[in-house]
């Protein structure tokens, strides 16, 4: 199946006839990019295709719980005519029996003062084709069912839900049911079960049968309240959502206006006041440690110079005190030679050389330097220079660095509550923040409310059908021919209990198919087997379990935002291939939710590749300029989806948002 062209007409944003090509340019370029703002459309194209093919059907994202005819009534742009009405024309081909025909699908409708009038019309090769027309639910359910149509068109959303695992066994259940066709098991079990009240009705007398009928009546009074309250918690959560929206926006607006700033003003005050006395307190440290040894590292040169005269003059207090001694030494050295009565000449001789000697050492003794210096002098100096002055310069630098930190940390938060704005003009954006996030708790409360609600509704709705079963059961065995009746039933219980094997036994042979294909395109997308190496469907609660390179359990939530993403994408995916059905896949808002590198992977694995005609609708943030040029060689068509603020609409021009010339 190829999409050819989609046509509105005074559909939602859309005023006047708009059109889009669809085919994708070749078999290379299978890709159809719409490109459109938050608000711009791009939902309402995805709606237009599934209201031209399923029209009551559709699952329509902006039609929430409105009846059908007020659904189409709320569609009809508003500053179009209602009595002109709305329409939406989609073109396709297909090949049926080896012959390509042509198929043109019409849905129309206007507002009378009575009703809406809705038409539809569908032709083939370019002719009016009456008997479609009017058969063709049953021939689109043939080909295309729409309990499966989510899986080839869908949006963020039902990504978020499959990736947040909270209903994701919920959705992949019913595909596949309805890619098996279990919807008829579970309509003939249906059947048989009221078959089966129908016989045991018959038995009953009248007090019995009217017993039987409120108790049907009540349970089905109970189960319509349990249906409008889910219906009600939908639109709950959709209120919760949209005021969520409200209080980002309210948040934005109130944090770029220096709202954060003004709410830890006094944090900043205190701590601007903690920095302050930190600082006082390390100048005064430092002002400590100038009053000891500190000045003296201004001198390093002249201590140098004292300590070598400090030694110097131990040197020549020694050399003085030797002299000394000396002295006394020669002198009764000549005493003694005198008494030996050595020879006057050999006397002199030993006089002179003794004489000589003393005047030599007198010669290299040095004259005092530093009056009243002790012997410790220099060793204490040395102590000094080596040891207290270098760890009084370490002690000094490490305080200059904190003193220097603190001042400009001080600076910082000066400039930070220069920024903080005046309690008057942050007033307003602070109430309607206030005020947005007292309705969004309201929303919360409501909410919980209506989930208590549905619990409630639920357990009535069990003690209804127990009520039901107990007169269903009692007295089948009177006196009033049971005999068929019994057997019925017996035979009804025999065959719903042989199709619930029958559905057990038809889902645990294709879930393995389908497990297989899931984790491949897993694997295709992330490129990382060694994160998920197996994946399990349990046939009965379609509960997916993973496990881990580590040949142990992966629990859902062990994986990241983006990862459990890439697998919600890959569940749809592989759903979509477990069909057998080549048909066209539309995403809408595809990349939502996730970071940088899990958008490539999704670019350049899933996109190119996700079917022979992929038509994607993002707007200029998910596929940005770098997006784009990984994309575009892909790219066959391109739109930009524009609103215009005077025409109140949105038109559909040729192009991105880019001048590229491959995504024209």
């Amino acid at each position: 199946m190829i999409l050819e062209s989609l046509v509105i007409n005074n559909f939602g944003v859309y005023r006047g006839r708009q059109e889009a090509v669809l085919a994708p340019v070749d078999e290379r370029k299978p890709i159809v990019l719409f490109g459109g703002l938050n608000g711009g459309g791009k939902t309402t194209l995805l709606d237009a295709v599934q209201l031209a093919l399923y029209g009551q059907k559709a699952r329509c994202a902006g039609r929430g719980r409105l009846a059908y005819r007020d659904y189409l009534r709320a569609m009809i742009n508003r500053d179009a005519d209602p009595a002109e009405g709305a329409a939406i024309e989609l073109r396709f081909r297909r090949a049926v029996d080896g012959e390509m025909k042509y198929y043109r699908v019409t849905r129309s409708w206007r507002d009378t003062p009575r009703d809406i009038v809705d038409r539809m019309e569908v032709h083939t090769d370019a002719a009016l084709d009456k008997e479609l027309s009017e058969h063709w639910d049953e021939f689109i359910e043939g080909y295309i069912p729409s309990g499966i149509a989510h899986l080839f068109f869908f949006d963020a959303e039902q990504i978020k839900e499959l990736a947040e695992g909270e209903h994701a066994a919920e959705i992949l259940g019913t595909a596949v049911h309805s890619l098996l066709g279990l919807d008829l098991v579970d309509r003939l079990e249906t059947d048989l079960i009221v078959l089966e009240r129908r016989k045991r009705a018959e038995s009953r007398s009248a007090e019995e049968t009217e017993r039987i009928q409120q108790a049907q009546q009540e349970l089905e009074q109970a189960q319509q309240l349990l249906e409008e309250a889910r219906f009600a918690r939908g639109a709950r959560v959709n209120e919760l959502e949209r005021q969520a929206k409200e209080v980002e926006l309210a948040e934005g607006r109130f944090r770029q206006e220096g709202g954060e700033l003004y709410l830890t003003r006094k944090e900043l005050e205190a701590e601007r006041g903690r920095l302050k006395a930190d600082l006082i307190h390390a100048e005064m440290d430092l002002r400590e440690l100038s009053t000891g040894a500190a000045p003296l590292l201004l001198i390093p040169a002249l201590l140098e110079e004292t300590e070598a005269l400090a030694r110097e003059e131990l040197e020549a207090h020694k050399a003085h005190v030797l002299a000394s001694a000396l002295e006394d030494r020669d002198s009764e050295v000549v005493v003694r030679l005198k008494k030996l009565k050595l020879p006057p000449p050999y006397l002199k001789t030993v006089v002179d050389l003794l004489t000589e000697d003393r005047r030599q050492r007198n010669a290299a003794k040095r004259n005092v330097v530093l009056a009243d210096a002790n012997g410790h002098l220099a060793a204490e100096l040395r102590h000094l220079r080596t040891a207290v002055l270098p760890e009084v310069r370490r002690n000094i630098e490490l305080k200059l660095e904190t003193v220097a930190s603190l001042q400009e940390r001080l600076t910082r938060l000066d400039l930070e509550l220069a920024r903080v704005p005046t309690a008057e003009a942050i007033a307003g954006l602070q109430g309607d923040l206030e005020r947005a996030r007292k309705r969004w708790q309201e929303r919360q409360g409501a909410l919980a409310a209506q989930d208590e609600k549905i619990r409630l509704l639920e357990r009535q709705v069990e003690d209804a059908e127990r009520r039901l079963k107990r007169e269903l059961g009692e007295g089948v065995e009177s006196e009033v021919d049971r005999e068929h009746v019994a057997r019925v039933l017996k035979h009804s219980a025999r065959m719903r209990d042989t199709l619930g094997k029958f559905r057990v036994a038809v889902i645990r042979k294709h879930t393995e198919r389908l497990e297989r294909l899931i984790l491949e395109a897993f694997h295709h997308l992330l490129r990382k087997r060694s994160l998920v190496t197996g994946l399990v469907i349990d046939p009965t609660t379609f509960r997916i379990e993973l496990t881990g390179g580590d040949r142990k359990p992966l629990p859902f939530e062990r994986l990241s935002a983006g990862e459990r993403q890439l697998l919600a994408t890959s569940i749809l995916w592989g759903l979509a291939r477990a069909s057998g059905r080549l048909l066209p896949t539309i995403i809408d808002t595809p990349l939502g939710r996730l970071d940088s590198s899990h958008r490539r992977h999704l670019l350049e694995r899933y996109f190119p590749v996700a079917s022979h005609q992929v038509i994607l609708l993002s707007t200029d943030e998910e596929i940005d300029e770098t997006s784009l040029h990984h994309l575009k060689r892909y790219v066959g068509r391109s739109y930009e989806l524009r609103f215009e603020e005077q025409t109140r609409s949105t038109k559909i021009n040729s192009g991105y948002f880019w001048d590229y010339e491959t995504a024209r």
